[in-house]
């Protein structure tokens, strides 16, 4: 049945049996129906259906073939929610930019997404998110899918959008209780099952990275020299450690489970890690990027101190700073200490400050004096562009404690972010990525349809077993699910152990969106070019 605006029933049709919903992990999920009339029926944009508890929203006008006069033939596509981030284009909810960069942990970036969503429509909330260093994502008239593919890329991970809860991180369900399945009658799939191999090198096992050079002083870091020439000036694994990880937690957390844990090795350099449960055999490598990992602190605004309004002389107070953390002390020698906030109406400026860490002449401790500068073309801080209670910043141009580097007792710091990220990454990466497709048997489905059907799914595992997969098959996740309207029972499902990844178009969009990236360097060269002419005219007087 399809209904119109008003909620008025157009059409009551018997679609063919080739009618379809079409469900992938972060691609479609759309509804296509074929049938015939024998008059033609117009159905308005914005008319809707509902199939299986959801409701399918028409889009895009119909399509339709005229074979004579009392023969027409239909092809309509009803959208779910998530197509309309398809036609609305993203954008910065604080100033309206559509084009800019943000630098931003994964859940501020989705929390972007969310509010475009919400400008045009009502009921979007932010889902599940994974945790991660901010990482800079450039936006260049993007549509709002385009940002969220974007996001997803760029932290590795995928989204999932179920009705209007929008989650960023791997969509997975059922693993520890997967469905079983294997080729044969009462088994589940039909003839014609398939497999291929995905890609053309071997698994990893050896895994290089190399994180950051920010807040890290080259003739300090790492105190051994023979490293510290090896190193390069960026962040290092944190050397002879290992870690356990069983695919959603590592061994230092809540609900890890040993039984299914690999363990990790830092090589005796803190360039590399692999797996020692395991033979090498290739030696095959692979390298990842983890410039965003670096040693810092990410304080929160308690109080704000209004010095001189006309002068733009704004102080900002963070109570929660440790005694033994002065930032005076730990300087890097030729730089000048900066400030980038990480929200706010100031959220991605850099500003030279002064910091103070006991009470002096009256003021309170804790406290950083803010050096204004000219930004696009007014004076910062000022009028509305201040900072303000609750607002998160970042101290740069500083050598961190060791504690913030590297700090073994809890496994905190820079160094061991960047071995969990490394440890996540070889754990996906390690085994041979390869695709299922195969056709579910209707008559066995339906006969247990209730334990069976909401275990198909886009994100939901099944056990695969075969010919040499092993005893005890192997664990595959499902990625797409082709259900047929008049057969829902027979879905077709495609599986795969690999990360899903976005489309090529996105893929070009990112690529087009280096520009931002380029302005934004320029941008950034000429406000540092400004601090230190301010810097050398102070000097001469």
């Amino acid at each position: 049945k399809i209904y119109d605006k008003n909620n008025r029933i157009i059409l009551d049709v018997t679609v063919d049996d080739t009618s379809y919903r079409n469900r992938s992990i972060m691609a479609d999920h759309a509804l296509t129906l074929y049938y015939s009339l024998p008059e033609h029926v117009e159905l308005p944009v914005g008319s809707y259906c509902e199939f299986e508890g959801q409701i399918y929203t028409l889009i895009r006008p119909e399509q339709f073939k005229m074979k004579h006069s009392r023969l027409y033939e239909y092809t309509v596509t009803f959208s779910s929610d998530q197509d309309k981030a398809k036609i609305w284009k993203f954008r910065n909810p604080v100033d309206g930019r559509l084009k800019f960069p943000l630098t931003a942990k994964p859940k501020e970036h989705l929390q972007m997404f969310v509010d475009n969503m919400n400008r045009r429509d009502t009921g979007w909330t932010v889902g599940d998110c994974i945790d991660d260093v901010e990482k800079l994502i450039t936006y260049d008239h993007d549509y709002c899918w385009d940002a969220l593919t974007k996001q997803a890329s760029e932290f590795e991970t995928e989204f999932e959008i179920a009705g209007k809860r929008v989650s960023l991180r791997k969509v997975e369900y059922n693993k520890s209780n997967p469905l079983p399945l294997s080729y044969g009658k009462g088994n589940g799939f039909k003839s014609g099952v398939g497999r291929s191999n995905s890609g053309s090198t071997p698994p990893t096992e050896i895994l290089f990275v190399q994180g950051g050079s920010t807040n890290i002083d080259r003739s300090k870091y790492p105190a051994d020299e023979t490293l510290r020439a090896t190193s390069s000036g960026c962040l290092l694994l944190p050397i002879g450690q290992t870690l356990g990880y069983d695919g959603e937690h590592f061994e230092n957390e809540d609900g890890y489970n040993p039984v299914n844990a690999q363990h990790y090795l830092v090589d005796d350099l803190g360039l590399s890690i692999r797996n020692i449960d395991r033979e090498l055999s290739t030696l095959a490598e692979d390298s990842l990027d983890r410039s965003d990992d670096y040693p810092k602190r990410v304080g929160t605004i308690s109080s704000v101190v209004e010095v001189d309004k006309e002068k733009n002389f704004y102080d900002f107070i963070d109570s929660s700073i440790p005694p033994e953390l002065n930032y005076e002390d730990y300087l890097i020698e030729g730089e000048t200490m900066s400030v980038i906030f990480q929200s706010g109406m100031l959220a991605g400026r850099e500003f030279d400050v002064k910091y103070y860490h006991d009470a002096k002449k009256g003021k309170a401790a804790r406290r950083f004096e803010i050096v204004p500068q000219e930004v696009d073309g007014m004076t910062m801080p000022g009028e509305d562009f201040i900072p303000r209670e609750g607002d998160t910043y970042a101290i740069f141009h500083v050598m961190l404690p060791d504690a913030y580097i590297r700090n073994d007792s809890d496994k905190s710091g820079a160094s061991w972010d960047m071995f969990r990220a490394a440890v996540k990454y070889l754990f996906d990466n390690e085994e041979q990525k390869f695709t299922f497709t195969g056709e579910l048997d209707g008559i066995w489905a339906k006969k247990d349809w209730i334990n069976i059907g909401g275990k198909i799914c886009p994100g939901g595992f099944v056990r695969y077993k075969g010919e040499g997969f092993g005893q005890g098959g192997i664990l595959v996740r499902i990625t797409a699910v082709k259900d047929y309207i008049n057969n829902p029972h027979a879905p077709k499902i495609e599986l795969s152990n690999e990360t899903v990844s976005g489309s090529v178009s996105s893929t070009l969009k990112r690529l087009e969106a280096t520009e931002v990236v380029a302005e934004e360097y320029h941008r950034d060269a000429i406000q540092f070019t400004k601090r230190r002419f301010r810097d050398a005219k102070e000097t001469i007087d």
